[in-house]
């Protein structure tokens, strides 16, 4: 699918191979200079980077700047979507208002709706296999934890919940790695003692590369990536902002 960075099904490389590897992996922008820089260079190939805040955060609309700039760029995505609130012509209109002309490029972002983590997962484990979502280097779930916390629901089921998204997470972590692919994860909140936390937890934690927690300031919005507490403050243009 791709030349540097991709790996068959099943190789063995030595731990210098997968270290040179792994530092030839390419960065997909999210199309803010300043946001960039926070997550040293973008969103990196080969790793997991999770976006959590409130509803009306922003983290859709950041999902979907990065698909617009990766096909401006001649990439293609997929956009998974759980939430059911993708609206093609939203991408459409926020290409027109950054001036670039959208035919074309809507034909590099691949939509897959996903009703049940059943559906989500497929749609991950398949992905290599069929022909319209082999070529995706950016892959974008919205929202990652939605399907599981419909399904299994509760306190009762924490550890099916938590065991079934581990083995989500897992299966696009080496996915991601295996095909040289930038995965991007929002995420919902829930309140912790001092501030709100993704769902999820440590779960997630452990295979994302990157977590970045949004704040709704007006009609900015700021980005705190975690731990480091590094942050940058964004206009994502108002209108349409998820």
């Amino acid at each position: 699918m791709r030349g540097v960075g991709t790996k068959t099904e099943g190789s063995v490389e030595t731990v210098g191979d997968s270290i040179r590897r792994a530092a030839s992996f390419p960065f997909f922008s999210t199309g803010s200079v300043g946001f960039d820089a926070l997550l040293g260079g973008g969103y990196r190939a080969g790793t997991l980077t999770e976006i959590f805040g409130r509803s009306n955060s922003g983290k859709s609309q950041l999902a979907m700047q990065a698909v617009l700039d990766a096909a401006r760029g001649g990439k293609k995505s997929l956009y998974i979507d759980t939430e059911g609130s993708f609206r093609p012509e939203r991408l459409e209109q926020m290409a027109e208002a950054r001036g670039w002309g959208a035919e074309g490029m809507l034909e590099r972002v691949v939509y897959v709706r996903s009703d049940s983590s059943s559906e989500q997962m497929e749609a991950i484990r398949q992905m290599q296999s069929r022909g319209a979502t082999a070529s995706c280097e950016l892959v974008v779930v919205d929202t990652l934890t939605r399907n599981f916390s419909v399904e299994l629901p509760g306190r009762s089921n924490l550890s099916s919940r938590q065991g079934a998204l581990g083995i989500h997470l897992s299966e696009m972590a080496r996915d991601a790695y295996v095909n040289g692919r930038a995965y991007i994860l929002t995420n919902r909140v829930t309140f912790g003692p001092s501030h709100d936390v993704s769902i999820g937890g440590t779960t997630v934690e452990q295979l994302v590369h990157a977590s970045v927690m949004l704040e709704r300031e007006g009609t900015k919005v700021r980005a705190t990536v975690q731990p480091s507490g590094g942050r940058v403050v964004m206009d994502l243009g108002g209108a349409g902002v998820t």
